[in-house]
């Protein structure tokens, strides 16, 4: 490739918002991320492609009053996090100020899960982005539905059967049951496939997690730790990714994870 289009190619995946291609294969308005809120109002019928100690765990910097519907932190991702499934979970545990700028600004940090299911509408793979509090429910209904079924099948793992997946009748979280539909023979290749949680996770730089810092409230955070290199506040931020959206917020479960 020659010098010019190498160039062409850079100015190309400058103006390429990033993870720009993760939607391949899915109907316009769409994403990868299943919109927690409108999707599963009713339930809806997924099939599941990875065991809880195989779901993606990272975290995220967050903070704010539900209440008044302010913002004190803007949702990031946390740079302490792993970038891929299978990742030691006690060492990511605690905030670690030397990898993550956000953490050692003493940022409220959470917890979050990515969860791989097949999705029987689409006929493709997508996440459901959930935090610790529902991961935990999610995996009691899990374990108790899988318990059941190997008394009569030893053997038996709910990974790569159906399963419905809905809030609970308070509302406040979701519930997982068995499912009736069929599994389709197109699931089955997703099952142990590396999904791409780095970039699903959006590891945003150094540089754009210093101009969220600078915006927060300074009572929410301390900005002593971020000295010079606090970019000015009110520039140009036409590149930010807006989520679309418990503690003490509990911003609505639809956010992309950034």
């Amino acid at each position: 490739m020659s010098i010019r289009d190498q160039l062409k190619k850079r100015e190309e995946e400058r103006n390429t918002p990033k993870g720009n291609g993760l939607n391949d294969g899915l109907p316009d308005g769409v994403t990868r991320y299943v919109r927690l809120g409108a999707e599963l109002k009713d339930g809806r019928q997924f099939v599941m492609l990875a065991d809880p100690d195989s779901w993606f765990f990272y975290y995220c910097h967050e903070d704010g009053d539900f209440a008044t519907r302010a913002t004190y932190v803007r949702k990031h991702t946390c740079l302490h996090s792993p970038k891929k499934v299978g990742a030691n979970f006690t060492a990511y545990q605690k905030p670690n100020g030397g990898a993550c700028i956000s953490c050692k600004a003493k940022a409220k940090r959470k917890l979050y899960f990515m969860i791989p299911v097949f999705d029987l509408e689409y006929m493709t793979w997508r996440v459901l982005d959930v935090k610790e509090f529902h991961a935990n429910n999610l995996i009691g209904d899990y374990d108790k539905l899988e318990k059941a079924a190997k008394k009569f099948n030893k053997e038996y793992t709910l990974v790569g059967d159906v399963i419905t997946i809905g809030k609970t009748s308070d509302g406040k979280s979701y519930s997982l049951e068995s499912g009736d539909a069929e599994v389709p023979a197109e699931a089955a290749q997703f099952i142990g496939f590396a999904f791409p949680y780095e970039e699903l996770a959006n590891f945003r730089e150094e540089d754009d997690i210093l101009a969220l810092l600078a915006e927060a409230d300074p009572d929410h955070i301390d900005k002593s730790v971020l000295g010079g290199g606090v970019p000015a506040v009110g520039g140009d931020d036409s590149g930010d990714v807006t989520p679309i959206g418990d503690d003490p917020i509990d911003i609505s479960d639809d956010d992309l994870p950034f």
